[in-house]
């Protein structure tokens, strides 16, 4: 009986009849307790971890963006400048609206104008934006010389009450154009 009291003083560990040694009322509470603090603690870091995640610090890069302004870079248009039917991808438009804005398809509209309703049509179709939908808004800029020269910027829905911004960019080298690289940015509010 005496190494059970030395026990129960010492070290804090009591003896119950029913289970054997076990811990006293105390210990029990303050164990309790620290379980407690760590699933409030974790519970709090997984609130704050969650609106980091949605918030956003700024513009994400996002691989289906990107694919989506890839794809529209290689789209045949219905413009041509030579003959028919050699029609322009839309990377082709964008180096002649560079080269010459109003240089005129054959049938009539400027490569400007056939240009901005080629992207248009892709990005109303691919991203499909509206106030209720997923997409709320998209914008879409063309430059060149280092973000200068703007050739196109085209802006559809508003971007107000974005829980998260994503992006994509394509450039055209100056190796086929011949002078500064062409930089083409699509944003997407969400």
């Amino acid at each position: 009986m005496e190494f059970k009291k030395f026990i129960n003083k010492k070290v804090g560990i009591g003896f119950n009849k029913k289970m054997g040694i076990g811990f006293n009322k105390k210990s029990q509470h303050e164990i309790i307790g620290f379980v407690m603090i760590v699933v409030i603690v974790s519970v709090i870091g997984l609130i704050f971890l969650g609106f980091s995640i949605t918030q956003g610090g700024g513009i994400g890069n996002s691989a289906e963006i990107s694919n989506l302004l890839e794809a529209s870079m290689y789209s045949t248009t219905n413009c041509s400048t030579t003959f028919i039917p050699e029609y322009k991808s839309n990377q082709d438009l964008i180096k002649e609206v560079y080269k010459n804005p109003s240089k005129p398809c054959l049938d009539g509209r400027s490569v400007s104008e056939a240009l901005e309703i080629s992207l248009d049509t892709i990005f109303k179709l691919g991203l499909d934006v509206s106030s209720e939908g997923v997409n709320k808004a998209y914008k879409l800029g063309i430059y060149a010389n280092n973000y200068t020269d703007e050739i196109l910027v085209k802006e559809e829905g508003v971007f107000g009450n974005c829980s998260s911004i994503i992006g994509g960019s394509h450039t055209i080298l100056a190796t086929t154009i011949g002078s500064d690289n062409i930089d083409v940015g699509l944003e997407v509010c969400r």
